[in-house]
């Protein structure tokens, strides 16, 4: 088996954090961004920031 030298070792670990980070962060803006860009189905009404304000 191919041993990994220790800067090899480190660069993974940093690209798996920036890259875990990335979808822990990024997952819910970018699902409300396709469904905004998408738009609603037909004989639903618009989306828009006011229709999820519920207060």
């Amino acid at each position: 088996m191919h041993e990994m030298n220790k800067e090899s070792k480190q660069r993974l670990q940093k690209l798996f954090k920036c890259g875990q980070f990335a979808i822990r962060w990024g997952f819910i803006p970018m699902v409300l961004y396709l469904g905004f860009k998408r738009g609603a189905d037909p004989g639903i009404p618009q989306l828009n920031l006011l229709s999820l304000h519920w207060g």
